[in-house]
C-alpha cells in the first residue's frame, strides 16, 4: 500500500470537512463541536435527557453540556423539566432547531451519496463493517 491508514484518515477528514463545514456555518453551527450530531439525534427522538443524548452522540457530559448551551443560545433547542423527575431536564428541538436539523441531515445524506458513489453495495457493506470495527478498536483503547 502506498498510503498509511493514518494518511488516508487525514485525507478523508480534510475532504469531508471541506464539504460539510460550509453547510454547518451557513446554518449557524460550529464545525467540529458535535452540534450536528446532537441535532440529528434529536430528530430521531426528541425530549430525551442530556445523559442519554451524550451516550447516543458518543460525547462526554462536559462537552455535551457546552454544546447544548451553545445550541440553546442559538435558539435551536430548549431544556424542559422532566415531568417524571423534576430534578432532571429533557432536551428538545425548537421549530428553528427542527428546520436546521433537517437541513443538516440533508447535507449529510448528500455527503454519504458522494462517499458511496461508484462503490458497489457489497463493498459498502464490507467497508461499513470494517470501519465499525476500527471505531470499536479505537474506543476500547481511548
Amino acid at each position: 500500500m502506498s498510503s498509511s491508514i493514518r494518511e488516508l484518515f487525514m485525507r478523508e477528514e480534510k475532504a469531508r470537512k471541506q464539504l460539510i463545514s460550509p453547510v454547518l456555518l451557513d446554518n449557524g453551527l460550529t464545525p467540529g463541536q458535535g452540534q450536528a450530531g446532537i441535532l440529528n439525534n434529536l430528530l430521531k427522538e426528541d425530549h430525551i435527557s442530556q445523559k442519554e443524548l451524550s451516550v447516543r452522540c458518543h460525547m462526554d457530559t462536559t462537552t455535551m453540556s457546552r454544546a447544548i448551551d451553545n445550541l440553546e443560545k442559538l435558539g435551536l433547542l430548549n431544556r424542559e423539566i422532566n415531568p417524571e423527575s423534576r430534578r432532571s431536564t429533557l432536551i428538545c428541538l425548537t421549530e428553528e432547531g427542527r428546520e436546521t436539523a433537517w437541513n443538516i441531515r440533508a447535507a449529510f445524506e448528500r455527503l454519504e451519496a458522494i462517499v458511496s458513489k461508484d462503490i458497489p453495495g457489497e463493498d459498502m457493506e464490507i467497508f461499513h463493517r470494517v470501519l465499525l470495527k476500527v471505531c470499536e478498536n479505537l474506543e476500547e483503547n481511548s
